[in-house]
């Protein structure tokens, strides 16, 4: 050992423990990648969930509608270092914040207050720092996210806010969200172990910021009788938010999804909410029936939940007769499908089924849900038509609370079979089954092979059994307890009993979805995805069965 070396190695032993962390982070630190996002006001390494920021006087400025900045490579694990100085037009409550695996540190919120909320920081409380009023209007702040040795510390301007113990996961896509807000960034930096996000699969058939609206969410999908695929969702006029002007959108395409259509309009109330497309296709008439609810644009979930609204969740019908070129005017029918003592109702999303056998051949079969006025429970129920949409009926809900947005498939025993979003504690979908086209449910359960983040997801009908072969049923969802993260299509062979094989589509941020089956046997999923989960870009994805493997998860 030389001389040099000599004296290093006895300071490291005099130095204290601390003094020994640090210099082994600062050397895990040197040894992993810089990357300067943004540099004096100026877009170098970003990726924009939309618009692009304008470069200003004084620094990067966002838009105000939600559209984010994010780095241009991901964290993975291992210590990193994240800093940025910025500064906020306001304080009003407007839920800006800093976004960390599909997470938020927001810099304003209720009371003018930081908060965090998202699956990263479950379980998490601010530190008693975070209550000082640490930022101002339109003055800049020093932001800074620091792990080492298994300690992640968040600071602003030097004030520790909060610290994690023990989280070693990736960090991931992070970036600012300007929720109702506005930002100006002079600087943004990121080091550690960089990698760079997979692109989602797919085509974007709804892009965010596009043809006039900020966002697109609740995708439906279905081929019609003619073999044209219709491609469904809500475009969210001035926000990403779920209230406020809302139309349906209906995009088509005539070969298997290869090119599409423009974009129509389906139902536009003016400022308000018309959302939840659930889609269904009656074979033998070969018409389209879709079912929607409404609600005032100035109506939101919690005050039409707590009764407090100025008008309540309504349930309507419009249909095409042409394979989905015109539409009628919706039709009201929420005194047919819903009970008094009911306030929240959501549609779907996504796409309901026509029984193809037994005694109830033919019936239209649509998946809802709803809350209970008193009690202000989750359900999922079903209503029907037996008269190929001319009526509509409520069928039965679920026996047990704590679920909602659902979707139905029929079994080759001849049961239906719903699979529900689900609100209890543990991370896993509920079924529960039907032997009567869904008029009762029973038997209502986990399925512990479908994890999830709690989240809306499809399931398909793909083939029934025949000549010696299984029959088929696909499932999608962002198949994660972690967030909504990791688009997955899987496959059952067994009614639902297993779910043994799956394709990830997108291993990043990702959310609703919905499933059909294409005229050559390809599996077809509409979902919502991205490098960004605030771009609200709608993807289309159409691959073969045999390109579901044997899951391998991570």
């Amino acid at each position: 050992m030389n001389r040099l070396s000599s004296v290093i190695f006895t300071a490291l032993l005099l130095a204290p423990r601390a003094s020994l962390d640090a210099v082994a982070t600062d050397a895990n630190l040197r040894a992993t990648e810089q990357l300067g996002v943004v540099q004096a006001g100026k877009p170098v390494a970003v990726r924009y969930a939309g618009a692009p920021w304008k470069e200003v006087a004084d620094g990067l400025q966002s838009p105000t509608d939600g559209r984010g900045l994010f780095a241009g490579k991901d964290l993975g694990l291992g210590d990193f270092r994240i800093s940025a100085r910025l500064k906020l037009d306001r304080l009003e409550s407007t839920a800006v914040s800093f976004m960390m695996n599909n997470s938020h540190l927001g810099f304003d919120g209720r009371g003018r207050a930081l908060f965090i909320e998202g699956p990263l920081f479950s379980g998490q409380k601010l530190l008693p720092e975070a209550a000082k009023p640490l930022i101002k209007p339109g003055q800049a702040f020093d932001l800074e996210i620091v792990r080492e040795n298994g300690v992640t510390r968040f600071q602003i301007d030097k004030h520790e806010i909060l610290r994690m113990e023990r989280w070693t996961g990736p960090a991931a896509q992070i970036g600012f969200r300007p929720h109702r807000n506005r930002i100006t960034l002079e600087r943004f930096e990121v080091q550690g172990k960089l990698v760079m996000p997979t692109p989602p699969f797919g085509t974007p058939v709804f892009i965010s910021g596009q043809a006039g609206y900020s966002g697109y969410r609740i995708p439906a999908l279905a081929v019609t009788t003619k073999g044209t695929i219709l491609a469904i969702c809500e475009g969210r006029r001035n926000s990403l938010g779920d209230t406020g002007d809302i139309d349906l959108l209906v995009r088509r395409s005539t070969d298997h999804g290869k090119t599409w259509g423009p974009q129509q309009v389906v139902w536009d109330d003016g400022g308000n909410t018309c959302g939840n497309p659930c889609v269904v296709v009656d074979r033998d008439t070969g018409k389209i029936w879709l079912l929607t609810t409404w609600n005032r644009g100035d109506d939101h979930e919690g005050e039409i939940i707590a009764g407090a609204s100025k008008d309540t969740r309504r349930v309507f019908v419009t249909h095409s007769d042409d394979d989905g070129l015109t539409w009628a005017k919706p039709v009201e029918i929420t005194a047919d499908v819903k009970q008094q003592d009911w306030t929240w109702y959501a549609t779907g999303p996504g796409g309901g089924i026509q029984i193809e056998r037994g005694p109830r051949k033919g019936r239209l079969v649509v998946p809802c849900d709803h809350i209970e006025k008193e009690t202000k429970h989750y359900y999922s129920h079903v209503i029907y038509s037996d008269d190929h949409g001319k009526n509509w009926k409520l069928g039965g809900s679920t026996p047990q609370h704590k679920v909602n947005e659902c979707e139905v498939v029929e079994l080759a025993d001849g049961r239906l079979m719903l699979n529900s979003r689900n609100y209890s504690a543990q991370r896993f979908r509920q079924i529960a089954f039907s032997d009567d086209g869904g008029l009762t449910w029973y038997n209502q359960r986990h399925d512990e092979a479908l994890i999830e983040p709690v989240c809306q997801a499809a399931i398909e009908r793909y083939r029934w059994p025949s000549q010696g072969k299984p029959g088929v049923i696909l499932f999608s969802n962002p198949a994660s307890t972690a967030g909504r993260r990791r688009m997955t299509v899987r496959a059952s062979f067994d009614d639902g009993k297993t779910w043994p094989v799956a394709r990830v589509l997108n291993p990043g941020p990702s959310a609703y979805s919905d499933l059909a089956v294409l005229p050559d046997g390809q599996i077809a999923c509409l979902y919502e995805g991205g490098t960004d989960y605030d771009v609200q870009s709608m993807m289309f994805a159409n691959f073969t069965l045999d390109s579901l493997q044997e899951e391998t998860r991570p």
